[in-house]
């Protein structure tokens, strides 16, 4: 699959030349997108989809959401697999732990995914590189002056020294990042310090792993969440354990919810760069839907950090 990979201007740049030569203005006409997401109750769900719906809208399109998880009780293959209905293109999230079958993907309409897609050689996708984003973050906390990191947000499980490359998902990539980092300083997690949550990245989930955290003993001086909402709850939970942010412990997160920048102290996170995503992802459809023909292409960039008063 041919890949733009890249950040700033760079990316933006290759993004632009393999994609004008398609684009026409879709202003003097409306189609349907509809927009598969698993559910638009979390934070960064819910962003992504008022996004997508102000970008295509500019583009002359209308928006259908369907909540596959919510709505339906369905997983994304059983969804794309039973659904009816007519669009003209669709925007498809898919959530860790998500398998799709090739054969789902042959739809009459052209097919987007926003993030990583499992059977990546089969569909257009357009996704942050969470990997680096996660290694940049890790970096900065240790370069401020953490080495005792907890990860906060782990799925399951690990060893806190190395994963299962065929295991792939947003989730599992920042960890990926985050132990790149580590390597890179010389440092290893310790096991104890790893805070599993399943896929529950929620405020409530971040309270509850802090707290078994700390319960555990083990020293620490830096916590790297996986989404905003984990690092909201660890910073409830460290507050409760008197712990000082960001003198005694720096906390960073992920996604940059409207909470992060109004909290105290306001958290240090990885833009969840939406502009770009829905911006490049319905352009790309855009494309399909004129000329569906041409292998699948994957656009991925990565994002700023948002310096703030949870880091030194």
């Amino acid at each position: 699959m041919p890949r733009v990979n890249g950040k700033g201007s760079d990316m933006e740049k290759q993004s632009s030349a393999v994609m004008s030569e398609a684009f026409d203005p879709l202003s003097d006409c409306e189609g349907v997108i509809e927009l598969a997401i698993p559910t638009v109750t979390r934070p960064y769900r819910a962003r992504l989809a008022s996004a997508v719906i102000s970008t295509a809208r500019t583009s002359g399109y209308r928006v259908n959401v369907v909540a596959y998880q919510d709505d339906y009780g369905l997983s994304a293959n059983d969804y794309l697999e039973t659904r009816r209905g007519a669009c003209d293109g669709m925007l498809l999230y898919l959530v860790g732990g998500d398998e799709v079958n090739a054969s789902a993907f042959r739809q009459p309409f052209p097919i987007v995914c926003l993030g990583l897609c499992p059977t990546s050689g089969n569909v257009d996708q357009v996704l942050a590189d969470n990997v680096a984003d996660a290694r940049n973050i890790t970096d900065l906390v240790i370069r401020k002056g953490s080495r005792r990191l907890v990860l906060l947000g782990a799925q399951r499980e690990f060893d806190g020294r190395s994963l299962d490359e065929s295991v792939r998902s947003r989730g599992w990539d920042r960890v990926r990042g985050v132990l790149e980092a580590c390597r890179e300083h010389g440092i290893e997690l310790d096991p104890r310090l790893i805070g599993v949550t399943g896929y529950e990245w929620t405020i409530g989930a971040g309270y509850s792993a802090m707290k078994r955290v700390a319960a555990s003993g083990v020293e620490f001086d830096g916590v790297i969440c996986m989404d905003d909402p984990l690092a909201i709850g660890a910073v409830f939970a460290l507050k409760e354990l008197g712990r000082s942010i960001p003198d005694d412990v720096q906390v960073v997160g992920f996604d940059n919810i409207y909470d992060a920048a109004h909290m105290v102290p306001s958290l240090t996170t990885v833009d969840a760069n939406l502009e770009w995503i829905t911006g490049t992802a319905v352009d790309l459809l855009a494309r399909r839907m004129h000329d569906p023909a041409g292998e699948p292409l994957c656009f991925q960039r990565e994002s700023p950090i948002l310096l703030r008063q949870s880091t030194r």
